[in-house]
């Protein structure tokens, strides 16, 4: 099963009660890409960054935090994931991060 990796230097920051993906990079950060998240996708994040790196194992535990059917947990994972892939924030272990 491959697994999701956060591209280096990539940080989520709540400002308030914002969440935000910020690129922090040598202790600086860079405003010019900042990408604001809600509560449930900044959720999503932190799992990731806390070492839930495959789709099946975030659509559990989606399933249990929040209450929701398998397929749609998924489908809503995919395209979460999907997004952030083509914003260049994550990638897949083994392949090259864009």
């Amino acid at each position: 099963m491959n697994k999701i990796e956060i591209r280096k230097g990539i940080q989520l920051r709540k400002i308030g009660n914002r969440y935000m993906i910020v690129d922090a990079c040598a202790g600086n950060v860079n405003m010019s890409k900042v990408y604001s998240l809600n509560q449930t996708a900044a959720w999503i994040w932190q799992c990731v960054a806390d070492g839930c790196t495959t789709l099946d194992e975030l659509t559990e535990r989606l399933c249990q935090e929040y209450k929701v059917d398998a397929e749609v947990a998924r489908r809503d994972l995919e395209k979460q994931l999907a997004d952030w892939q083509a914003f260049g924030l994550i990638g897949w272990l083994g392949k090259v991060l864009l």
